[in-house]
């Protein structure tokens, strides 16, 4: 009796470097070389082709298949940034745009393109406007409405207001939700369309350097997030934004100017506000019951006073505030017992402070550079961040720490030792690193620290951070040594192991297809030693040189340690 054929042919490939043969089926190559991406639903790909920001890169996804052309005519999210037509052979590389047939033509393009800019030599700014003209007129016909519609213009912007004012108004036109201009022009502000205050279906407006009138009607039914930078506002524009907008979930003021008093009330769905002073505020005043984030970055002359008494269900909190004492320091913490993440920065006027609470999960103290005395009290307090030239920490009761990082500047060892073994026995790992040295212990007894000069210090219970730990350094500083202790079991002796100590004869290929090489690229060498005052074979104690074939890619007055918001 024959047997009968399977459907799918195996064929025989062999592994040379293993000398085994492996079976691999048509069915399994044809899985291996399936465009698995273009079957992803339809909205993840509008999701990703939102991530491309230059006008090549999208133009390259349409012509990927039939399928990615048809999502690109039904993409509802336009960006135009003028910083793509800014260097000086741009104009060449749109020498392709070419304005569309007359019956295909705005009226302002009709109107003003010839008269304004036909006559003068201004190539870059003629393409920037071929460009969106020709998208705005072969892809908004189709779309009922669209979501997002991004215009960011940086030079000779008074030309391109009429045409601005189009396009804006095109957008609104069709129900956009997502709005975005940003209009960087020298001694005066665009003023936006009054269409854009009185759309029904605005649900994000974002503004830098646009003007907006004290006597603008403002009414945004449906608007959940403001963001106005850079602008001259008053307390009326606020006000008129506050009355007419009463959905906004998340307000921020970044570096304004032309108002002395901010208070803002009648916003019951507030959940986050931020403000970055730019000139001399006298007061914020809020009154948001369900505001759960603030972050106030003052000048460092500011003088502000923070009025948040209304706003008990506070969650995270950030301050960078100048002139902020104890007392007024001690006064706002007791208004939110909830808070679970605080951030001070270059509060340089704070001498001593207690915190007391059984729900701050993350705490960082960042630049305070005359705290004196810190009391901590947070037993659920999970993660803690220092940056400072001394540790003023006189009792710290957190009992459930996973993370603790430290940046000092100049440090007694004793002082830093005494505070690390406060962790010893919690099953901590040590990472300490400066820009020339490296020193890892996931063993800490016995510990005996270098000699200190500014180095980051981080303590963590996770295996995994220590070796993201590890190669984010290596990537950032090349320093010249590694020194680690550890067992023999450890997973950060196998990464040791395969990236520094075997590395690859042959330029690894991790990264052939970026410009911007990793670390391992750049590793020339590794000298292997013993630590000398290693006392056992079960944990061993190693130092390694490293020669890199260029220095290290950053800067050397840049920090080693990111400041981060408070938001994850």
């Amino acid at each position: 009796m024959k047997k009968r054929k399977r459907k799918g042919k195996t064929q025989r490939k062999v592994n040379r470097k293993k000398g085994k043969m492996t079976e691999i089926t048509n069915t399994d190559e044809r899985a291996l070389n399936a465009d698995r991406i273009s079957e992803l639903p339809e909205h993840i790909l509008h999701h990703i082709l939102c991530l491309l920001r230059w006008p090549a890169d999208l133009a390259r996804a349409s012509i990927l298949s039939k399928k990615w052309k048809v999502i690109w005519e039904s993409f509802t999210s336009f960006y135009f940034d003028q910083r793509h037509f800014q260097c000086v052979n741009a104009a060449d590389k749109w020498d392709h745009l070419q304005p569309l047939p007359v019956e295909k033509q705005s009226s302002i393009f009709k109107q003003v393109f010839e008269e304004s800019l036909g006559g003068v030599e201004l190539p870059l700014i003629q393409k920037f406007i071929l460009f969106v003209e020709n998208t705005l007129a072969t892809r908004l016909d189709q779309l009922p409405s669209i979501q997002k519609f991004r215009l960011h213009v940086f030079f000779s912007v008074h030309l391109l207001v009429p045409f601005m004012n189009h396009w804006i108004s095109v957008a609104t036109d069709k129900n956009v939700n997502e709005l975005d201009i940003h209009a960087k022009m020298d001694g005066k502000f665009y003023s936006l369309p009054e269409v854009v205050f009185t759309s029904r279906t605005i649900t994000s407006l974002k503004l830098y350097g646009c003007g907006v009138g004290d006597s603008t009607a403002i009414i945004l039914p449906n608007l959940r997030e403001l963001s106005m930078k850079a602008m001259r506002i008053n307390e009326n524009i606020v006000h008129n934004f506050v009355q007419g907008c009463p959905l906004i979930e998340d307000m921020r003021l970044i570096n304004c100017y032309g108002f002395k008093f901010l208070h803002v009330s009648s916003l019951p769905k507030l959940n986050k506000f931020e403000v970055h002073e730019r000139s001399s505020l006298r007061s914020v005043k809020l009154e948001a019951p369900n505001l759960e984030t603030f972050l106030f970055h003052g000048k460092k002359s500011s003088r502000c006073k923070l009025i948040l008494a209304g706003c008990g269900n506070l969650k995270n909190l950030t301050l960078k505030h100048g002139h902020m004492a104890d007392k007024s320091f001690h006064e706002h913490i007791s208004h939110f017992p909830l808070l679970e993440k605080l951030f001070l920065l270059e509060c340089h006027t704070l001498h001593r402070i207690t915190i007391l609470s059984d729900k701050l999960k993350k705490l960082s103290l960042v630049r305070c550079h005359k705290l004196k005395e810190a009391n901590i009290d947070a037993p659920n307090l999970l993660s803690f961040e220092y940056t400072g030239a001394e540790l003023p920490f006189s009792s710290m009761n957190a009992s459930r720490l996973q993370e603790v990082k430290l940046h000092l500047k100049s440090q007694k060892q004793k002082l830093v030792h005494k505070f690390i073994e406060g962790f010893d026995g919690k099953g901590f790992k040590l990472f300490l690193a400066s820009k020339q040295d490296v020193n890892i212990y996931e063993e800490l007894r016995g510990l005996h620290l270098p000699h200190f000069g500014a180095y980051k210090i981080q303590l963590t219970k996770s295996a995994s951070m220590v070796e993201n730990l590890l190669n984010s350094h290596l990537r950032d500083f090349h320093p010249k040594t590694l020194t680690l202790k550890t067992s023999l079991t450890s997973d950060l002796l196998v990464f040791i192991q395969e990236k520094i100590l075997n590395k690859e004869k042959t330029p690894p290929s991790c990264c052939k297809y970026y410009s911007k090489k990793c670390w391992q690229h750049y590793l020339e060498g590794v000298k292997m030693s013993l630590f000398p005052n290693a006392s056992s074979a079960e944990n061993p104690s190693m130092f390694l040189e490293l020669k890199w074939s260029e220095p290290s890619p950053l800067p050397e007055d840049v920090e080693i340690t990111e400041l981060t918001d408070i938001d994850e």
